[in-house]
């Protein structure tokens, strides 16, 4: 396969999975920043850069197939694994998780104010 045609692939992966969107596959990558695991993301990064060189006709003589196959291989391999019910409930318990301990902080807080001043 070309090399646009794989990136575009992992690019749509990226969307429809992780909901990541970008212009390139280059600023999806980085833009998922720590959401991607470091192989991943470096994987995602090598083939981007491999995009890039395809567009100079004497850049593309200097891409080794075995790399770029490799690094769409690690990047297919990881986002068709990727459970998007899982991500959307663990997102949902993180944030409920996060409002309840500020709830009982302000709480714990107002509690001692009114104690300390007597009106409990």
């Amino acid at each position: 396969m070309v090399v646009d045609q794989l990136a575009e692939r992992i690019s749509a992966l990226l969307r429809e999975k992780l909901g990541i969107r970008g212009p390139s596959l280059e600023a999806q990558t980085r833009r998922a920043g720590r959401t991607l695991p470091r192989h991943v993301r470096r994987a995602a990064l090598a083939l981007a850069d491999a995009e890039r060189m395809a567009q100079a006709p004497t850049m593309r003589l200097r891409l080794d197939p075995g790399q770029v196959s490799a690094a769409y291989d690690t990047c297919l391999r990881y986002l068709e694994g990727v459970d998007e019910k899982a991500l959307k409930s663990k997102a949902f318990f993180g944030f409920a998780s996060t409002v309840i301990v500020q709830i009982v902080v302000v709480a714990g807080v107002a509690i001692t104010v009114l104690r300390w001043r007597g009106y409990i």
